[in-house]
């Protein structure tokens, strides 16, 4: 386990630096028209968000350092929509949300917990149509809470789905049948919420994939109990 902390941690760091570099290159290119602006804003997108997930990456070696409070799951959740759709425009509008928990608080960490949906939800928008709208549905499931991220692209390839039900997700790689997605978000995914004492889950469908994170209903300490 040590080790393999350890090499995510040395190819995170030297991934930051050329991504940096992509960026302020992005940022700095001058181009002469409403295309090359396009594709200025779209280098600049990638690189932010990879570095992101590299940032992800290096929180798993200090995940002590981040408390487990209790915290309120919708406004975690609306935080990432806000982000999803300066990010992606008009696609944010082909989002159905529903927040269906009476339990509005759970035991997590603000910053992990957020990392967790955005991963989610970024993965899920690359497949959003008209037609085929991405879901985020909050809900109860017996004494926890569940942010589940519906999406309509192909279905999780099934020896993916047994590493996400089992809590073995392993390094990083390709997912294959899913282009444009990597096991990197489901990696982060699964450390953080193990961290948080919460699950995570994939249901497979015919017409897509739910990815599931289950975290503990936080309860409030009785005034009775500090007489």
């Amino acid at each position: 386990m040590y080790q393999e902390v350890d090499g995510v941690q040395v190819v995170a760091r030297e991934l930051k630096r050329p991504l940096l570099e992509l960026r302020q290159l992005a940022l700095g290119f001058d181009g002469g028209g409403a295309e090359d602006e396009a594709v200025r804003a779209e280098m600049v997108g990638v690189a932010e968000r990879a570095m992101r997930q590299v940032d992800d990456l290096l929180k798993i070696q200090n995940l002590s350092r981040y408390g487990l409070e209790p915290i309120a799951v919708r406004a975690v959740c609306d935080e990432v929509l806000t982000e999803i759709d300066a990010m992606f425009g008009r696609k944010r509008c082909q989002m159905k949300v529903r927040y269906m928990n009476r339990q509005r608080l759970v035991k997590a960490n603000a910053e992990l917990l957020k990392s967790v949906v955005y991963n989610f939800l970024l993965d899920a928008t690359r497949y959003a149509t008209d037609e085929m709208q991405t879901e985020l549905i909050v809900r109860e499931t017996g004494q926890k809470v569940a942010v589940e991220v519906r999406d309509f692209g192909p279905s999780l390839p099934i020896d993916v789905w047994r590493e996400v039900q089992n809590g073995t997700v392993g390094a990083p790689s390709d997912i294959a049948m899913r282009p444009g997605s990597s096991a990197l978000g489901l990696y982060i995914a699964s450390k953080f919420s193990k961290y948080m004492q919460g699950e995570i889950s994939a249901v497979r469908h015919t017409d897509g994939t739910s990815f599931v994170i289950r975290l503990p209903v936080a309860r409030q300490a009785s005034i009775w109990g500090a007489v």
